[in-house]
C-alpha cells in the first residue's frame, strides 16, 4: 500500500463527508470543497489525461490549477463565511 493508497482513501473520506454535509446543508461551500477535492485526486491518480490537460502552452495543468488554486481559495471563503444559527 502506497502513499498514493492513503491519499485516495483520505479523499474518498473527505467526499463522503462532503456529500453527507452537503444532504444535512451545513457547510455547504465546504461540502462543496471536499467533493472537488475528491474528483481532482481521483482525476490525479485514475485518469490523468484530464488532471494533466492543458488549456495553451506555458501554463500549468488543468488539474494543479484546480488543487493548488482553487481549493485553497473556496477553503478560505467558506471559513470566512458566519456560520448560520438555527
Amino acid at each position: 500500500m502506497g502513499w498514493s493508497t492513503v491519499y485516495l482513501v483520505i479523499a474518498i473520506v473527505v467526499g463522503i463527508v462532503g456529500i453527507w454535509n452537503l444532504a444535512r446543508q451545513r457547510g455547504v461551500l465546504l461540502s462543496l470543497t471536499g467533493i472537488l477535492w475528491f474528483l481532482v485526486i481521483l482525476f490525479k491518480l485514475y485518469i490523468p489525461k484530464i488532471y494533466d490537460f492543458r488549456i495553451t502552452d506555458g501554463m500549468p495543468a488543468t488539474g494543479d490549477l484546480v488543487l493548488f488554486g482553487l481549493i485553497p481559495i473556496l477553503v478560505i471563503f467558506a471559513l470566512l463565511t458566519p456560520a448560520r444559527r438555527a
